[in-house]
């Protein structure tokens, strides 16, 4: 396996810093991982698995930072830089990094291309391949896949949750969307009116997996998804299963037409201590 610190830009031009893994023979097959909510390409550990259980099955692995890196966070622009980060991005925009790194790819030589998504990344590569319908990509690998509003309404209380919601709609109506306003589950507890209105609460583009709303509801999203899914996530997992697992697998099954669950046990939203059992799991999809 090689390894190589990678500059992509998005289509906007932000520079999205990475890291691309390589199998020692040559491929066209790559695998592009997208961060969750707040993170970066290397924090989660169970990356050094998949980066290896990947180039193992002949498939590159890119995993890089999206705009939505950390909670506040520089990125260099052109021969600028710009503020962003989790606290700050729109999920909308995620279109704009996953296209520039997949423009990347393709120019790199890969064609068959797997798109991979852990708890908000999740979000945004279903997102991104019910906009684009890009014909190289043919899977999708969904890593914890949550119930947005109702993951953030479930780590605020109920107080918590009304001024939040009060907050970000006043100042949105006053064209205030930057703001900052007080928002427990992030760091130091602030996220913009404009992100948490727009992305946090119900009604949000990216408010499409709604395991709230039971086993039976139907997400025109992810109904729209014609490609092999392959959806693992832990039975103690605390972001996903904001509902009975059963409810949620059942929720899955039911709006994605070709879609394999592995649920492994023991297993958090980070996969602590079941890195193996994760690669294990990649392996025999793989």
């Amino acid at each position: 396996m090689k390894q190589e610190l990678v500059r992509i830009n998005s289509i906007d031009g932000i520079e999205q810093v990475g890291i691309l893994y390589a199998p020692n023979n040559i491929t066209n097959k790559i695998v592009i991982h997208v961060h969750g909510l707040n993170g970066n390409f290397y924090e989660n550990k169970f990356l050094d698995i998949l980066a290896e259980t990947y180039t193992n099955k002949n498939y590159a692995f890119l995993t890089f930072n999206n705009r939505g890196k950390d909670y506040i966070s520089e990125f260099s622009k052109g021969d600028t830089s710009i503020i962003i980060g989790g606290s700050l991005e729109r999920f909308k925009d995620c279109l704009l990094d996953i296209e520039g790194v997949i423009k990347w790819a393709k120019e790199k030589g890969y064609s068959e291309i797997t798109l991979e998504g852990h708890s908000y990344g999740c979000n945004k590569v279903l997102y991104y391949y019910n906009k684009k319908k890009d014909d190289s990509i043919n899977k999708i690998v969904l890593l914890a896949p949550c119930d947005i509003p109702s993951e953030g309404k479930k780590f605020l209380n109920k107080t918590e949750y009304e001024i939040a919601k009060e907050d970000a709609t006043r100042l949105v109506n006053e064209r205030k969307e930057q703001e900052l306003i007080d928002f427990s589950v992030m760091a130091n507890g602030k996220i913009t009116a404009g992100t948490y209105y727009y992305d946090f609460l119900p009604g949000g583009e990216n408010d499409f997996i709604r395991y709230s709303d039971g086993e039976n509801d139907k997400s025109p999203i992810l109904n729209s998804i014609n490609i092999p899914v392959l959806i693992i996530f832990g039975n103690i997992d605390e972001c996903v299963l904001t509902q009975p697992i059963e409810i949620v697998k059942k929720y899955l099954e039911n709006n994605i037409s070709n879609c394999k669950i592995e649920v492994i046990n023991g297993a958090n939203h980070s996969y602590t201590n079941k890195h193996e059992e994760l690669g294990k799991v990649i392996e025999n999809n793989f």
